[in-house]
C-alpha cells in the first residue's frame, strides 16, 4: 500500500473514531502526496460535516467535484444544500450523482427524501428505475420504487414491484405489511 493510500485509510479510520484532528492531518498529508485525487478532499469534507461546518464542507465537495466529478462529491454537495434549505439545487446534485453511479445509496436515499419533501416524487422514478436496471435484486431500492409508484397513483405497477420483492425475498415483512394494507 502506498503512503498516499495509507494516509487516506488512516484519515477514514480517525474520522470513524471521531478524532477529527488526526483525520485532518492524514487527509492533508494524502493531498500533499497526490493533489490530483479528489479522495482526500472528500475526507476533509466529511470532517467538516462531522464538525457541523457546512460552508467548508460545501467548498470541499465542490473542489472534489471539479477535480473528479464523482457520485460521492455530488451527493455530498446535495446533502449540504439540502441541509441549507436549497432543495431544488440539492435535487439536481443528487440526480447528477446518480447519472454517474446509478446505485449510489446516499444519493438514492437523499433523492427519495427530497422527492417526497418537495412533492416531486414523479421526477425521481426514472432514477430508481435506472438503479434497478443496474441491480434488479436490490429489494431496498425496489421497495422505495414501489412506494413511489403507489404515491403517484400507479397502483398496478406498484403492486407488481411489491410482488417482485416477495419473489426475491419471501420473508420481506415491510412488503407483506404494505400488500395487506393495500388489499384491505
Amino acid at each position: 500500500m502506498s503512503d498516499y493510500q495509507t494516509l487516506k485509510v488512516l484519515g477514514e479510520y480517525h474520522l470513524a473514531l471521531g478524532d477529527t484532528k488526526k483525520a485532518i492531518e492524514c487527509f492533508e498529508g494524502a493531498m500533499e502526496l497526490n493533489n490530483e485525487s479528489s479522495e482526500p478532499l472528500l475526507g476533509l469534507a466529511a470532517v467538516s460535516i462531522f464538525e457541523g461546518d457546512y460552508e467548508s464542507a460545501l467548498t470541499l465537495y465542490k473542489q472534489a467535484a471539479s477535480i473528479e466529478p464523482s457520485s460521492r462529491a455530488h451527493a455530498g454537495i446535495g446533502l449540504v444544500l439540502a441541509e441549507q434549505g436549497n432543495h431544488d439545487e440539492s435535487f439536481t446534485h443528487f440526480l447528477t450523482a446518480l447519472s454517474i453511479n446509478p446505485v449510489d445509496k446516499v444519493a438514492l436515499n437523499c433523492l427519495l427524501q427530497q422527492g417526497y419533501s418537495t412533492e416531486r416524487v414523479e421526477e425521481i422514478l426514472p432514477a430508481f428505475a435506472r438503479a434497478l436496471e443496474e441491480d434488479s435484486t436490490d429489494t431496498a431500492v425496489r421497495f422505495s420504487y414501489a412506494t413511489c409508484l403507489f404515491s403517484t397513483d400507479r397502483k398496478e405497477e406498484s403492486i407488481a414491484e411489491f410482488n417482485e420483492i416477495l419473489r426475491l425475498d419471501p420473508e420481506h415483512e415491510a412488503t407483506k405489511e404494505v400488500l395487506s394494507h393495500i388489499a384491505a
